[in-house]
């Protein structure tokens, strides 16, 4: 039997991380950053975020809802930040963990769990997506990026671009033949195999559908934990937005894309900020 999964949650075959989900997963968030045929083989790359991590309470590595600039630090430079899943034909052939002190590759075989290690030979102390996302969050008012060099908490760190990182990955591949097997029972959804997947499973009697059950009693009032009401509705489009994550729909907007297509419509106030507030998680924290 084929197992359809996405290419973010593939890795969590990976026991680096100890905090599980019910079916026993690590929860390491993560965003895919592009897809590239190369050869007869597609590379997926993709991003492990930090902030979604370290200040999220239902992720195996979190740190602080608030953590200090230090700990930012340790965890930007400490956890890994890039992995990449090889396929063919939508099967899982291989997947690629950077970790980042020391630089090197651990290769995982997507069908056994088993893991290989490798030397890496791009240069640099931080990827070029983890001093953006720093830069971005404004941890460290402070920090600023200037010819390939990331100031942050005081300290300089050479930035390794997302072209060196995908360069030596694809050089890896070719010279270890990591792309020679045929593929694992594991299948990539593509982002159209998702959203077909996400829009049937919506209609009546799906399992993504959180609406059928409460037809009648929509804006019946319901508390959801002490001190926080909503409507059966306000429930149901969160189970709708978190189940959207849990699937490894990419961002939120991908997610109200696919509710568009659904609805033959945009999203209202209301639908967009309980999608939003399922993807994110946010009564969960």
């Amino acid at each position: 039997m084929i197992k359809i999964v996405t290419s973010l949650l593939l890795l969590f075959s990976f026991p680096l991380f100890s905090q599980t989900d019910p079916n026993g997963n690590p929860i390491f968030n993560s965003v895919t950053t592009g897809t590239e045929q190369i050869d007869d083989f597609e590379l997926i790359s993709n991003y492990y975020t930090l902030k979604n991590n370290i200040e999220n309470k239902q992720s195996s590595v979190f740190v602080a809802e608030k953590p200090t600039l230090k700990e930012v630090e340790n965890a930007a430079l400490g956890l890994p930040s890039e992995f990449f899943v090889i396929t063919k034909n939508q099967k899982a052939i291989a997947m690629i963990m950077m970790i980042n002190q020391p630089r090197k590759y651990f290769v995982i075989n997507p069908e056994t769990g088993e893991s290989k290690e490798f030397k890496s030979s791009a240069n640099g102390d931080i990827s070029e997506n983890r001093a953006k996302e720093l830069i971005e969050n404004n941890y460290d008012p402070a920090s600023k990026i200037e010819k390939n060099t990331l100031y942050f908490n005081n300290k300089k760190l050479k930035i390794t671009s997302d072209k060196d990182i995908k360069e030596d990955v694809v050089s890896l591949i070719k010279k270890q033949k990591l792309n020679t097997d045929n593929g694992s029972s594991m299948k990539i959804l593509s982002k159209e195999d998702l959203k077909n997947y996400i829009v049937t499973e919506t209609k009546p009697g799906g399992k993504l559908d959180f609406f059928t059950e409460i037809k009648g009693h929509e804006y019946d009032g319901i508390q959801i934990k002490p001190g926080v009401f909503s409507t059966k509705l306000g429930i149901a489009l969160y189970k709708w937005g978190r189940a959207n994550f849990d699937l490894g729909t990419n961002t939120v907007e991908d997610a109200l894309d696919f509710w568009t297509a659904i609805k033959e419509r945009e999203a209202n106030v209301r639908e967009k900020e309980y999608i939003k507030l399922g993807f994110n998680k946010e009564l969960e924290k």
